[in-house]
């Protein structure tokens, strides 16, 4: 297991990993922004092996779902509350 902290994820090859984990931020600034989530999305999608998931928690009312199931593949619901959604999502 290992832990990287890098800028999303640009320091690793694609297909390369079996899971991520991403609570990406919903701010740019003071503004609601969902497009640093999305290329951050885009960006675990890449580095996702076939097969591999990402874990994904966010604000319920961004609705990221369409996004996680385009970009990654199969998006399934772990968790729900009125703040937070959890899924997890497997590359195709």
């Amino acid at each position: 297991l290992e832990a990287v902290r890098d800028d999303a994820l640009a320091g690793r090859p694609d297909a390369s990993e079996e899971c991520i984990l991403l609570n990406p931020p919903f701010h740019d600034g003071n503004a609601v922004d969902p497009a640093v989530a999305h290329r951050l999305v885009a960006e675990a999608a890449r580095v996702l092996a076939t097969g591999g998931r990402l874990w994904c928690v966010w604000n319920s009312h961004l609705r990221h779902r369409p996004v996680l199931e385009a970009e990654v593949g199969p998006t399934r619901q772990v968790a729900r509350d009125r703040t937070f959604t959890v899924t997890v999502s497997t590359r195709r």
